[in-house]
């Protein structure tokens, strides 16, 4: 019996590690699939506002026959509904600026900075929770931000010499989102467990999509953009944010916090290589040190940022949305 249960025990492993794989290659996606929108060369751009908009709206008609099962939405409380509405304009911030930026930034600059988040969360847990680092942990803290922030940063500056206006303009941008995805995995908190996943994500997604409708209109941005775009939105919001989602939730369940860090942070890595295959982007050594840096720095941190982003009871699922971004990270895009 004990075997049996050691042999089941270590197939759900297996499998756990598969699911949260093939959830990191379904959203580095979001790097190479929604460039050539916004503004490769002999391509229509279309507004970063609104494919934020698009994404949202297929994200929440994808998760609504899903979560048709779950929670009813009149269980939810009006406290409830207005922490997913703030996580809901959060989600909209951070996709949104981090679209603006891969206007300009590369898809494997971006791809290093995808667990911005991270720095960002653990910064908001030390401010707002008075969560501190200790001694060894301030190392691979220092990793991480020098991997994934300073030397990619610094190398575009010296290799272009070019101003800062414009050659970190879009980097900086990016890393901003990532603050963003930190304030909605730190709004996720107050949702905590208590409700079905697949109906918040449903819920959040749909205030994600109105908030983008509202901007579009306040800000008087027409909803066209070229039809032949619809393949790409149909994979960045069913696979690289649906699928990704399911996947990430199954493996999480099945392999904690701790583990799902370390396999889904691989989503830099194949963010970089898919920007170089289909992209043709030129990936040198320097973005893979940074890569090795900043995942090196990820591992010596993992019981942290399991830690941070969980409940204060250690409950391994505060999950809101997708993204985003959970026990770690579940966001209605993640990165």
């Amino acid at each position: 019996m004990g075997s049996m249960n050691l042999q089941i025990s270590k197939s759900k492993s297996y499998l756990g590690c598969i699911f949260i794989i093939l959830a990191a290659i379904l959203s580095s996606l979001l790097h190479v699939v929604s460039k050539p929108m916004l503004g490769l060369e002999g391509m229509m751009e279309i507004n970063p506002i609104l494919l934020t908009f698009l994404i949202y709206m297929i994200c929440t008609a994808f998760f609504t026959p899903i979560a048709r099962k779950t929670d009813p939405i009149r269980k939810f409380s009006q406290r409830d509904l207005m922490f997913m509405f703030l996580i809901g304009a959060s989600e909209v911030a951070a996709l949104a600026t981090y679209f603006f930026g891969l206007q300009t930034a590369s898809a494997v600059n971006a791809s290093i900075f995808s667990n911005s988040e991270i720095i960002f969360s653990l910064v908001i847990a030390m401010t707002v929770f008075k969560e501190r680092l200790n001694i060894k942990e301030c190392i691979p803290f220092s990793m991480i931000i020098v991997g994934m922030m300073i030397i990619p940063i610094g190398n575009d500056l010296y290799q272009n010499g070019m101003s800062i206006e414009h050659i970190a303009s879009g980097d900086i941008l990016i890393i901003l989102a990532g603050f963003f995805y930190a304030v909605d995995i730190t709004l996720c908190k107050y949702i905590g467990d208590r409700y079905n996943p697949r109906r918040v994500t449903q819920i959040t997604s749909f205030f994600c999509a109105i908030v983008a409708l509202a901007l579009l209109v306040l800000l008087g941005i027409p909803i066209q953009f070229d039809l032949n775009y619809v393949p790409n939105l149909v994979v960045l919001s069913v696979f690289g944010t649906g699928m990704s989602t399911l996947l990430f939730l199954a493996g999480l369940k099945l392999i904690g916090a701790v583990r799902t860090i370390l396999l889904y942070s691989t989503t830099s890595i194949f963010g970089i290589l898919f920007a170089g295959i289909f992209l043709a982007e030129e990936i040198t050594s320097l973005d893979i040190i940074c890569l090795v840096i900043t995942l090196t720095g990820i591992f010596f941190l993992r019981n942290k940022l399991a830690e941070s982003e969980s409940e204060p009871e250690n409950s391994k699922e505060h999950i809101c949305s997708i993204d985003e971004k959970q026990g770690v990270k579940v966001t209605t895009m993640k990165f």
